[in-house]
């Protein structure tokens, strides 16, 4: 049962009653609405009443959005996202975000503010280094992300209807530069890699063989190598906190896998298997962790950090002048050496452990282009056949 309250020129206030407390008094939903007449404020309260009915209705906050920051950190962020994440997202929100739309209640903020905010980047106004050149999209992007993460929270628990973010079109994301794949730098990287010591050797063939990421190579245990199939299994990564605690997180975008090897890396990674546990058992009492033994340790079996891996591929390229290719760009390699030696796309997909074979075909579409005009060189010879 609804009613409409005249409260000033233009301006009225439709109540309806959701139920009785326990002394049997009503309790209402209440909401402030603009209209030119009385008759229009009746279609309101109609819709007003459908949609407590229906379900739909979420009361209005108060919660301004600088204090809801406060619970989306520690109630959903700290839970949800990696420590790099987390931090990126933290500068944005109170670098970008909090100080134009902090003092709005949640209710308050609209499709328009989530525009405005995106226009302002995309014009560079809100850059944070005094240039005036716009920011690249994949920032803008990020920017979004973060905006787009706090509203959603704040909708999933309760405190608005709807997330204004939701939907907003952004820029164009940028194609990545693609690594340059040649075979004489494939050869000189095998030839180089070969004066490196044993375990950094074996770090290379599995990131070139299994186009493995350097998070996930530093995290792989004794339990990941399956001896008898001849895999490796992905299903873990390592991160480095701020404090410099090391911490085991899920694969990227959760798609943990298992990748054959080669017989002869097999081989090379068993040996460093058997060091490891020998170490094991000979310093179980001041084992770093008593129950994980990772490949890639001290003697005290402490793993590997991820930007170490990054250090020293980064002195290993310049000794051996191999060019501007990161340890993460041996995953590229992996990709495009299998996609030039006709293995199909989709086995590619899986075994790089992309969760869509678009995503391969979106990153590596190029090189997939050039096998197939190759492939459709060799239908020349019947035509050939028929000219003659």
């Amino acid at each position: 049962m609804g009613s409409i309250e005249k409260r000033g020129k233009g301006s009225f206030r439709l109540s309806v009653v959701t139920g009785y407390d326990s002394k049997g008094k009503a309790v209402r939903e209440r909401r402030n609405i603009k209209v030119k007449n009385k008759t229009l404020a009746r279609q309101e309260l109609a819709k007003f009443e459908a949609e407590i009915l229906s379900g739909d209705y979420t009361r209005p906050t108060y919660t301004r959005l600088e204090d809801f920051y406060k619970e989306w950190t520690k109630k959903f962020a700290e839970d949800h996202f990696s420590p790099r994440t987390l931090r990126e997202y933290i500068n944005i929100i109170e670098k970008r975000i909090l100080p134009q739309y902090g003092h709005l209640k949640l209710a308050e903020i609209k499709p328009m503010h989530i525009v405005d905010f995106i226009d302002g980047l995309n014009r560079g106004e809100k850059r944070l280094d005094g240039k005036e050149d716009p920011l690249s999209p994949s920032t803008i992007r990020n920017c979004y992300k973060a905006f787009n993460s706090l509203l959603s929270v704040a909708t999933d628990f309760g405190l608005i209807k709807n997330n204004p973010a939701k939907n907003i079109k952004l820029p164009s994301p940028t194609r990545k530069k693609s690594v340059a794949y040649t075979k004489d730098t494939i050869d000189k990287m095998i030839s180089s890699i070969s004066e490196e010591p044993y375990i950094k050797q074996v770090m290379f063939w599995i990131a070139f063989v299994t186009g493995c990421r350097e998070g996930e190579l530093v995290a792989l245990e004794d339990k990941h190598i399956l001896e008898k199939k001849g895999a490796i299994r992905f299903e873990q990564s390592l991160t480095q906190l701020s404090g410099g605690e090391l911490k085991i997180k899920s694969i990227k975008n959760g798609m943990d896998g298992t990748v054959a090897i080669p017989n002869e890396l097999l081989k090379m990674i068993l040996k460093i298997k058997s060091e490891r546990k020998r170490e094991y058992i000979m310093l179980r009492d001041r084992w770093y962790d008593p129950d994980r033994i990772f490949l890639f340790s001290d003697e005290e079996g402490k793993p590997m950090r991820p930007d170490s891996v990054s250090q020293w591929w980064s002195r290993f390229r310049k000794r051996n002048d191999i060019g501007e290719i990161r340890f993460h760009d041996l995953r590229h390699y992996s990709v495009t050496y299998l996609i030039q030696q006709n293995v199909p796309t989709k086995s590619i997909s899986q075994r790089v452990r992309h969760r869509k074979i678009g995503t391969t075909m979106d990153i590596y579409g190029h090189h997939i282009e050039e096998v197939d005009q190759v492939a459709a060189g060799h239908f020349d010879v019947f035509f050939q056949q028929k000219n003659s």
